[in-house]
């Protein structure tokens, strides 16, 4: 996540937005992004946080995560979130999918932010 706030600069002034989803509670949603916001101040305090680029919603249920499909069921240790990204034209049509295969595996915040970038001028 402190990545896509670093690379914000590419995609906040073509006013795209990044939401990330997750099955954790709310405070946990809150505990990373206070971490990122430190990490943030104190590696790049050129970046404006205010208001913060990227939003972090959290679906404890998991009705969004199976409604895109990107919920694994029977997981050890429940239902779980695939590590999936989407990006999502202005209309709402889905553009550009990676789907992870572990969750170390993500596309390159560089790589994402100018795919959506791209996307946002209809290329």
């Amino acid at each position: 996540m402190t990545a896509f706030v670093y690379e914000s600069e590419r995609y906040v002034p073509e006013k795209i937005q990044i939401l990330g989803v997750s099955v954790e509670p709310a405070e946990e949603g809150r505990k990373l992004r206070e971490r990122v916001t430190r990490d943030c101040q104190e590696d790049r305090p050129h970046i404006r946080l205010d208001p913060y680029p990227l939003r972090l919603l959290s679906d404890p249920k998991g009705e969004l995560i199976r409604a895109v499909g990107a919920g694994q069921e029977g997981h050890w240790s429940g239902f779980v979130a695939a590590p999936v990204t989407f990006v999502v034209d202005r209309n709402g049509t889905v553009k550009w999918i990676y789907a992870s295969k572990s969750a170390s595996d993500r596309p390159s915040p560089v790589a994402l932010a100018k795919t959506a970038v791209e996307i946002s001028k209809g290329q």
